[in-house]
């Protein structure tokens, strides 16, 4: 019986223990490079123009960590558009590292709190409006129209506005 009962027919006769030696990236990983665990964050380069409604972001923090990062892209891409009304793709919420599905989940909570409105569009990406209290009168207000929502209400519940 030969020493090397373990190998395969397949395989050389001789055992080579160059077979063992480690490539360039398993060193590098030995030495201190690239580590499996906590990966880094994807958010690279990434901010927010203008200002933000304190009370809007404690409000979306109650929600969830995902719901909080979801709203934090809204308030991104509404400094990117200048505008409170945008689409918010998959692709655009995943550079922020949010999964089609967990974006899905948060814009219903987000709007379930009263936060945004979501205009959903079948198989296109949803159509989202920032949504601020304001303040001085008591009324809800898209983020930068100034234009009352006060009907919202009503209108998400089936009914008519102006009734």
């Amino acid at each position: 019986m030969s020493p090397n009962t373990n190998m395969s027919p397949n395989t050389k006769s001789r055992w080579d223990p160059s077979c063992l030696q480690l490539d360039q990236t398993g060193v590098a990983r030995l030495n201190g490079g690239h580590r499996r665990g906590r990966q880094p964050s994807p958010i690279r380069d990434k901010f927010i123009a203008g200002a933000i409604d304190a009370s809007w972001v404690c409000q979306a923090s109650l929600l969830g960590v995902k719901a909080l990062l979801v709203g934090m892209a809204l308030w991104h891409l509404k400094g990117l558009r200048r505008s409170n009304r945008f689409t918010v793709s998959n692709l655009m919420l995943q550079e922020w590292g949010i999964q089609p599905d967990a974006k899905a989940r948060a814009l219903r909570k987000l709007e379930k709190a009263g936060l945004i409105r979501v205009e959903r569009r079948g198989k296109h990406s949803p159509l989202v409006t920032l949504i601020v209290g304001n303040r001085s009168n008591g009324s809800t207000v898209a983020a930068d129209s100034g234009k009352p929502l006060d009907s919202f209400a009503t209108l998400a519940a089936g009914g008519v506005a102006g009734t």
